[in-house]
């Protein structure tokens, strides 16, 4: 006989195993034939005498558990041995509550949709394929979809022509709803958009997503430009163009086979939200803040406040300019009307928060540098890709605004209330269209941006 001694651990997986069979015959003795339920018990005792003895022998102790084991692989049932489909179970739902309490009480992942934030925050970007560049292959756009999230798009000519847009009813787009494998993760519908291109009479659709403006893309590809609107003066249209129907692009004659637009779309940025903070500090201005939508129009509403509503709820991400009781206004700077500074996309200006110009965050600043760069003049370079404040809604020119606290007169609802703005104003449809955020409604600031992985990967500010 082999008088080896048992070691710690085999000791220790010997109590576990006699832990199960005592427990599969406590729980399961009923259910068990007679021979079973001796067989397991015997088993049982004889593990616990040889557990009990002084030194512990491996053999003995080895022989005793595999009779046990054996045991049990006959009469333990779900308490042994589980089928693995079981475990599987059991561990997603152990995975599922763990992410859940996560998301609720400590971080929550948001991907940015639109360029609202830009460039503090990235929504989707476009990388433009100029004509004769040529395209990733399909080991290249794996490589890119891992590393920048990025989708590739392309139109393939199936006939020869100029290159038309089709227009509904003058729109250069429509909505229409995607599913597999086109939909949010593949297999969940959601919202696109459809364009339809026209070579040589041959309609060539493309959907992208929703909130990716196509239209800027086009205006920069085939004129130079970035407002759509403007190829009616920069490219030749027909004879008969009734500015409805269809918009001609190019007058370049696209053959049979060629690529008459392709690109990719980057995912903009995904990060975390730290949800724990504004259960122990008030959010301050300057916070880059996520909010729920849901009840914003109720509450505006109850302050009779005349603004547009946004009709649904979902999830912001927009910078704090101001806190309960705050004082806001937009100022433009008299040069900036009469320089020829570009306005289509609103007029800018230098946005004062309780008098002074508002400060706190580089956004605050970058916005109002670029305000005073454009009234000493309209063509100034953009050097930090922050566009300048514009006048809109409830910050037109020299319009005081107070944001309300809970105790203020003509606030009904008992709530603290804060107001929020794109740091790409230009390009955000933010409180000045909508109104003031409730305090109930802030789930957290931005903490880090983790995917993709670019310069903007770590703590976001």
């Amino acid at each position: 006989m082999n008088h080896k001694k048992a070691t710690r651990l085999q000791r220790k997986g010997a109590k576990e195993i006699l832990r199960l069979g005592e427990k599969a015959l406590s729980y399961r003795k009923d259910l068990l034939s007679q021979d079973e339920a001796e067989e397991l018990n015997s088993s049982n005792l004889a593990l616990a005498k040889v557990l009990k003895t002084k030194p512990i022998l491996f053999e003995e102790l080895d022989t005793s558990a595999k009779r046990v084991d054996q045991a049990l692989q006959k009469s333990g049932g779900l308490y042994y041995h589980k089928k693995a489909w079981v475990e599987n179970i059991e561990m997603l739902l152990v995975a599922a509550i763990v992410v859940i309490g996560i998301r609720s009480f400590f971080v929550q992942p948001f991907i940015i949709p639109t360029n609202s934030m830009f460039p503090s925050f990235f929504g989707m970007q476009p990388k433009l394929y100029e004509e004769g560049e040529s395209v990733p292959t399909l080991i290249e756009r794996g490589i890119d979809k891992i590393f920048l999230g990025a989708s590739h798009y392309q139109v393939v000519s199936e006939s020869e022509g100029p290159l038309y847009l089709k227009l509904h009813n003058g729109a250069p787009f429509k909505f229409v709803k995607g599913g597999f494998p086109n939909g949010r993760f593949f297999i969940f519908p959601t919202t696109l958009r459809e364009y339809t291109f026209e070579i040589g009479g041959k309609d060539h659709k493309l959907s992208v997503p929703a909130e990716f403006d196509l239209d800027e893309l086009m205006a920069t590809k085939f004129g130079g430009t970035d407002d759509l609107r403007d190829l009616r003066i920069i490219v030749d249209q027909d004879e008969n163009f009734s500015g409805r129907e269809r918009l001609k692009l190019s007058e370049r004659v696209v053959g049979k086979g060629e690529v008459a637009i392709a690109f990719d779309i980057l995912l903009g940025d995904a990060l975390f939200v730290d949800r724990m903070s504004y259960n122990f500090i008030t959010p301050k201005a300057g916070d880059p803040a996520v909010f729920r939508t849901g009840s914003i129009d109720e509450f505006n509403r109850k302050l009779n406040l005349l603004v547009r509503g946004i009709g649904e709820d979902k999830y912001y991400i927009k910078r704090l300019v101001g806190e309960p009781g705050d004082y806001l206004e937009m100022r433009v700077p008299e040069s900036i009307i009469t320089n020829g500074t570009d306005v289509r996309k609103g007029v800018p200006g230098i946005l004062y928060r309780n008098g002074e110009p508002i400060q706190g965050n580089i956004a605050f600043r970058e916005n109002n540098n670029r305000t005073d760069d454009l009234a000493s003049n309209p063509n100034a370079k953009n050097v930090s890709g922050y566009p300048g404040y514009r006048t809109d809604g409830l910050l037109s020119n020299r319009k005081i605004l107070k944001i309300p606290d809970k105790n203020s007169p003509g606030n009904p609802t008992g709530k603290k209330a804060f107001f929020a703005m794109g740091d790409n104003s230009t390009n955000s449809l933010d409180g000045r269209s909508w109104g003031f955020v409730p305090e109930n409604e802030i789930i957290g600031r931005a903490l880090f941006v983790y995917y993709p992985f670019t310069k903007r990967w770590g703590l976001s500010d």
